[in-house]
């Protein structure tokens, strides 16, 4: 018996030394907080999941891209999540945002800005909507109002949907998923956008707060519009958000017609393809001209990154002990983080984008070395490879729909995008491809594991957002650039001949597998403080109790 008590005993300030080492450990790093996109939020929130095992906490607020740069030139986060950069000059009647303290532009996943609908024929719910870029132009100016509109049935090879009122749900916060899809609308279909643009916003080009107007709804974050299209309420409901939302409650998305000619989904292959066209400057910020008229056949239109804002001194309220906790978070999705960007909804960045990344992890005050791009199991390029050429049915000229319907007349084929935007030209996509054997549109892929997005059956709308103007950002003086002279743009390709590793196991069962052992090992210390002590007074006093009879 003493034997076994000196052996608990012994084992229990094992364990509690071991636990006390992993503590002290993790109160080396301190928290951290950012604010922003909730277009790449998906992403943001599995990978701070993750990292928090280490004992890394980020908080981060999907508050919209533009609160997110406005706190940052506020000082009350330490780094912002973006889709388009600091606005200066600014977007019509925004303010200029500078910022005073010194930063750089770092890119953390990419993805496709999908159009998330909700339409049911006869109880079932339409899951092969296409549409062009022109229609969704057209719908978003308040051009085309029903969904039986003849040119919604051209490009639906003739089938006629409801009679009923197209209802367009937009942001009402300040929003990169807005001024992605006003920009692409502005540079691809200005004689559509502009005359809109002019009498709403008093000016042309992009916008992060997008105008209400006629039948439209706006709603408060990607969740907003995503609640809103997917609620029972949301029939005729039609809104824009990242990819990763719709597919993680399974909910169908519009295809959307490419430059060649055919309709695609947001895949993470579409838009990686899409993305070889994509103009890197020198500050890593993008320009997608060349993107939203990519020819190759295998390409989702309207595709981008998202970046994060991460300072570049240690002023208030940064500091160099943050620093290590940013690096140290950045480094892991740069890394091993890409690796779950397609389970997301998302599409990994490219090698030499995670290459340029870590050298933007270098300049953060209190930084920690990033890992050998050798170590990081990049999946970009399996990804890319595996882009597989769009099935016939797919074409625009084609009279069979994906799921072998035969409209009974021939409808006027519909229009493809328009000519391309001014941009440098680069040279084209990979074009060897094996073909499609899934329906685009029509399936039924696999959610992400998550709290549903949804509202439930019967709920009523939910009141709708009337403030539309940005929050105020505070005056500052001229900011340091990020990076000297003229953006210089570069094609984003992967380095030629570069070996690749298209293993994609997780990095973070590794760090889930230490995980539950510290949980064992905890419950074994519970259980020594909780049980050892009766259990050793009932054996001490059995033994008194014994010697006293004796």
């Amino acid at each position: 018996m003493k034997h076994l008590l000196r052996t608990l005993l012994a084992g229990t300030v094992a364990v509690s030394a071991s636990l006390a080492a992993s503590a002290a450990h993790a109160d080396n790093y301190v928290s951290i907080t950012g604010a922003g996109s909730t277009w790449s939020q998906v992403a943001i929130d599995a990978w701070r999941a993750d990292i928090r095992a280490n004992g890394v906490v980020v908080n981060y607020s999907g508050t919209g891209s533009t609160d997110g740069r406005t706190q940052y030139i506020q000082h009350t986060v330490d780094f912002a999540v973006t889709e388009i950069p600091f606005e200066n000059p600014p977007e019509p009647g925004q303010p200029a945002e500078v910022p005073d303290r010194p930063y750089a532009y770092l890119p953390i996943v990419a993805g496709g800005t999908s159009f998330m609908y909700h339409l049911t024929v006869a109880g079932k719910q339409v899951r092969d909507l296409r549409l062009s870029g022109k229609t969704l132009a057209l719908v978003y100016t308040g051009a085309v109002t029903r969904w039986n509109d003849p040119r919604i049935t051209a490009e639906n090879q003739g089938r006629v949907l409801p009679d009923e009122a197209i209802i367009p749900v937009v942001r009402s916060d300040g929003a990169g998923a807005s001024a992605q899809f006003s920009r692409y609308l502005w540079r691809v279909y200005p004689t559509i956008w502009c005359p809109f643009a002019q009498s709403h916003l008093g000016a042309c080009g992009l916008t992060s707060f997008f105008p209400t107007f006629g039948n439209a709804k706006s709603q408060v974050g990607s969740n907003g519009v995503a609640d809103y299209v997917s609620a029972s309420y949301g029939e005729g409901a039609i809104g824009y958000v990242e990819f990763a939302y719709a597919k993680r409650i399974n909910y169908p998305v519009v295809s959307l017609l490419n430059q060649a000619g055919y309709y695609t989904q947001p895949s993470a292959s579409d838009v990686a393809v899409a993305l070889t066209r994509a103009q890197i400057n020198a500050d890593l910020t993008q320009n997608l001209d060349s993107v939203y008229v990519n020819p190759d056949p295998r390409t989702y239109p309207m595709s981008s990154y998202s970046y994060m804002v991460v300072p570049t001194t240690a002023a208030s309220p940064f500091n160099v002990d943050k620093g290590k906790s940013l690096a140290t978070f950045i480094n892991y999705f740069l890394c091993a983080g890409q690796q779950k960007a397609q389970i997301l909804g998302y599409s990994p960045l490219p090698k030499n984008l995670v290459q340029a990344g870590f050298a933007q992890v270098a300049k953060i005050p209190g930084t920690v070395p990033s890992p050998a791009l050798s170590s990081c199991n990049n999946p970009a390029l399996s990804v890319l490879t595996s882009a597989a050429q769009p099935l016939p049915c797919q074409a625009a000229t084609s009279r069979v729909s994906c799921d072998g319907r035969t409209p009974a007349t021939t409808p006027p084929a519909p229009t493809t995008t328009t000519s391309a935007p001014t941009s440098t030209t680069t040279s084209a996509a990979p074009t060897t491809a094996t073909p499609r054997t899934t329906t685009p549109g029509s399936g039924s892929p696999v959610p992400v594991t998550s709290a549903p997005v949804g509202k439930t059956a019967g709920a009523t709308p939910p009141a709708e957002s009337s403030s539309r103007a940005a929050p105020a950002a505070a005056a500052a003086p001229t900011p340091t650039a990020p990076s000297g002279g003229a953006p210089a743009a570069t094609q984003l390709v992967d380095p030629a001949g570069a070996p690749y590793v298209t293993s994609v196991s997780l990095a973070a069962r590794s760090e889930s597998s230490q995980n539950r052992l510290l949980y064992w090992l905890s419950a074994l210390v519970l259980l020594a403080v909780v049980v050892a002590p009766p259990v050793i007074s009932w054996v001490l006093l059995r033994r008194r109790n014994r010697s006293a009879t004796g």
